[in-house]
This record gives C-alpha cells, structure tokens and sequence, in this order.
C-alpha cells in the first residue's frame, strides 16, 4: 500500500500468473517468472549492486523473498533472478576495499595507474569515457562511473561468484538472467591486443557449469544484445540466450503485411541452425520487447489485432517466450527507461489500494486495466491465456524444433514445429496471416505427409476453418492457426 512493488506485493498476485490448478482457465498459466535485480542498490533499477548477498529494504526482508519463491513453486512457478557479474556499484564494499593499493580486492576490479601504455585512458564507449580518474588511479566502468566493471581474470572473484549462485540457489531459485553477458571481456578496457570473446565464452560456461552441478534442474538466460553469429558464439557457454531483433521482425512483418517466399521463417531457420552449431542443446529465448525497449504496443498503435498477432507469432516458436510484464494488457511505454518500465495497471483508477505508483506513465492513460480485460472474452489478455495454454499443452510447441514450410501464399508466415524426443514424434504446423483479409491455403504435403486425420488445433478467431478435404484451409484475417494430428497428443 505504499506505492512500491515488493515482494509480498508479488506474492498476493501469483494466482493471476497461474493458480497451479491446470483446469482452472482464470490465471495466465505462466510458468516462470524472472525477477530484476532485486538486491541493495542507490538505483531505482538496480543493475549497481551494492550487496549480492542481501534483498533491497525497499522490497521487504529475506523472508518476504523466500516466501515468494516457496509460494511460486506451490503453483508451478520457477524462479529467476538477474546477476550483474560485469560490475558491482561503486558502493559496493568490495570497491570501496579495491581503492586501497596493498587490498586483496584491488584485484577485483579493472584498476590501472594511467601510465600503462597498453590501455588508452581516453577510450570513450556510447559517448563516456571508459576509465574514470581517482585520486587511486583509473577503473574502467563500461556502463556508467557507478558501475565499476569487475576484472573477470581473478580466480579469487570467480570463486567469491559461485558462492553468491550457490547462496540464492540454496534460497530456491531456479536459475538466472545475466546480464551484460557479451561484455564481460569488451575490447573497449582491454590492453591492446588482447582477444576477449574466447575468454568471456569462457568464463559464462565455467558459472553455468558451476549452477548445473549444484542447482540440479535450473534454467540460465544471457543477455547478449549482438548479431546472430555473436549469439551463437556465446551459447557456446551459456545455453540459451535471449533473441534480440527477432520482435522487430515480427512488427514489420504486422506492419507491413509482405512475407515475400516465407522470408521470415527462412531467415529464422538459418538463425537457429546457427546457434546449432555452437551448441546442438541451445533453447532460444524469443521476446517481442523488454525493460530496455520501447513497448509492442505503441509500436503496433494499439491495435487489439495487431498485438495478438504479434503475440501468437513468437509465442509458437522454439524454446522459453519471455513475455514483459504488461504485454498481455497491451501496456504501453516508450523511452527514456522509466517511462518503458511503469507500474502494472490492475484496476481502474483509485479502485486498487495496492497499485505502484512510484512513476506516473504518460502512455496509459487509455489502457484497458486486467480488472476490464479479464471479463472480456476478446481481450489481448485473454488471448495470451490462450496462447500460454496452446504453448504448454503441446509438446510439439513447448519441445519442439522449428523448419520453415512456405504456403503459395506470400501474405501466410507458416513452419511446422516438431518434437522428435518421443516415439514417432509430435508435429504441428503453424499458420499466420499477416494480411487483412481472409485467405483460403492448400496444406503443403511438406507439413504431412499424411493429412487424413489432422485437425485444426489452436485458431486465433472462430471463422479459420479446416476444410473437410483435410488439404486446405481459411485462415482469418490477421489470424494465426496450428494444425495437427489430435492422436498424437
């Protein structure tokens, strides 16, 4: 009731992510939830960590944490947190230790004299300088002079790192988000000639090896905001790494309504084949936008439509969907980062004591509240029920591996989706039409090879209909549709 969200305030909550009861249709029927960070910090964001061993006050005690991931898991729920091993704040305690010369954490931190030839102490980065001049020398900070980076070389610190994951996986956690993941060795601190990628891949697979070996059934998700190839790289050390770009793609493909040859789901298909290389187990981690974007739904005008196809899109293919808090209401949010990141909208105005309201939004004020949205039946929030539901449900969706499979039809983005872990395997084949009208597809013979008993499994609207020919289908306009064989399942 004090305008902040907390933990006790999340926990009240979770029964609208999921009530744990499967044949109860009220709840989103989400299965994970990933947490910011969520320790001490003087930022209202908390990426500068001041303690990685403690909660911020602002969010309620320890115990108000535990409480949360043991209620969580007693509805299905896993949970993750975001590490920030790139830096610390510079209130940290390891920091302020760091600046004394003779100090064993000296070595934590990327410190240099100023003198050292190797390193250029006016090397900028997004328009800051990386190291930052103290009467103790200079310390490189990537992101901001109060987020010291932290030299990832010393065996000291990496061994300090498996005992904070150690530390919040004995609380229950179920893994963590990484943040800055491709810039724990960036080129812009390092001596000249020195290659830091190999290094950094490294680094991440010694963490996660650590997590697998002591947290037994745990999820880890890298932030690695880079090209296709960079990502695959780092798979390489962490196995699933969120698929930055790919939520662009799907707005322009909205947008725009040109599919071309199935160019979308080719392009997808070499991305995967990709990360494949590098890692044969990766689990991609699609999202539309998040905490450092500008909303979907502003991008999409607040178009109810729109929103849903762009949801359905990324929600059917491969591996874990990340989906940013409020996209299921079609909150809005635009830059700077305070504005993308707004408190949830739960009721209207004045009718929820428990609101946020630590940020007034200037992009909500037409916004359509859960309370609303949850007793209408066409509702973006109820079509997300929707979608979780079908994602989960079929192992095909939930397990399976993407290949593109084009229609004749250049307004349809269509693949099929297969999970080949079970005997015989599952197979679905997935259809959009990003066009705004109706369109009647023949079923390549490349989805089925047998098409006398598939059936129409999941439809965006009631009019996409599955011939009685089992050889073509109407897809609604700006419709997604998943056909197949209802035995299987």
């Amino acid at each position: 009731g004090d305008g902040i969200g907390d933990f006790r305030g999340i926990t009240e909550k979770l029964d609208y992510l999921n009530d744990g009861n499967e044949l109860t249709t009220s709840d989103l029927g989400v299965t994970g939830l990933w947490l910011m960070p969520i320790y001490p910090s003087q930022t209202y964001h908390g990426y500068d960590v001041d303690d990685y061993y403690n909660v911020n006050s602002a969010y309620g005690t320890m115990e108000d944490f535990e409480n949360l991931v043991a209620e969580a898991k007693k509805r299905g729920i896993s949970i993750i947190i975001d590490i920030t091993f790139n830096h610390s704040s510079r209130y940290n305690d390891w920091f302020i230790q760091s600046k004394e010369f003779d100090n064993p954490y000296r070595g934590w931190y990327r410190w240099i004299e100023g003198d050292e030839p190797e390193y250029n102490v006016n090397q900028k980065i997004w328009g800051h300088n990386v190291w930052n001049k103290t009467r103790d020398g200079y310390y490189a900070a990537l992101f901001d002079s109060n987020m010291p980076d932290f030299n990832l070389d010393n065996t000291a610190l990496r061994a300090e790192m498996k005992k904070v994951l150690s530390f919040w996986l004995d609380k229950g956690v179920s893994g963590f988000r990484f943040d800055a993941v491709s810039h724990a060795y960036n080129s812009a601190e390092l001596a000249k000639g020195e290659e830091g990628q190999e290094k950094s891949v490294a680094f991440w697979k010694e963490m996660t090896d650590y997590i697998s070996a002591n947290g037994g059934d745990v999820f880890n998700v890298g932030e690695v905001w880079e090209p296709t190839s960079t990502r695959s790289t780092f798979l390489a050390g962490i196995s699933s790494t969120f698929h930055f770009d790919l939520g662009t793609k799907i707005v322009d493909l909205v947008r725009y309504k040109e599919g071309g040859n199935n160019n979308f789901a080719n392009a997808l298909f070499a991305e995967y084949k990709s990360y494949a290389s590098s890692n044969p187990n990766y689990v991609d981690a699609p999202f539309l936008t998040n905490h450092d974007q500008n909303r979907i739904a502003g991008m999409l005008k607040n178009d109810p439509a729109s929103i849903k196809l762009a949801a359905s899109m990324y929600m059917f293919l491969e591996g874990v969907p990340f989906m940013y808090y409020g996209e299921e209401i079609g909150l809005n949010g635009a830059k700077p980062d305070e504005q993308i990141r707004t408190p949830m909208l739960w009721a209207q105005p004045g009718k929820d004591r428990t609101q946020t309201t630590w940020i007034e939004s200037k992009y909500n004020l037409k916004t359509v509240p859960v309370s609303v949205q949850k007793k209408d039946s066409d509702s973006v929030l109820q079509y997300y029920k929707r979608i979780i539901r079908a994602k989960t449900s079929l192992p095909a969706l939930s397990k399976g591996r993407f290949a593109p499979v084009a229609t004749e039809k250049s307004e349809v983005i269509s693949w099929t989706m297969e999970d080949k872990t079970v005997e015989n395997g599952q197979k679905v084949f997935v259809l959009h039409n990003i066009s705004m009208s109706p369109l009647t597809v023949s079923i390549p013979e490349e989805a089925f090879a047998d098409m006398s008993d598939i059936s129409l499994l999941f439809a965006t609207y009631t009019d996409t209909v599955l011939k009685t020919d089992k050889k073509t289908i109407t897809i609604s306009p700006q419709g997604s549709a998943v056909i197949g064989k209802m035995s299987e399942f």
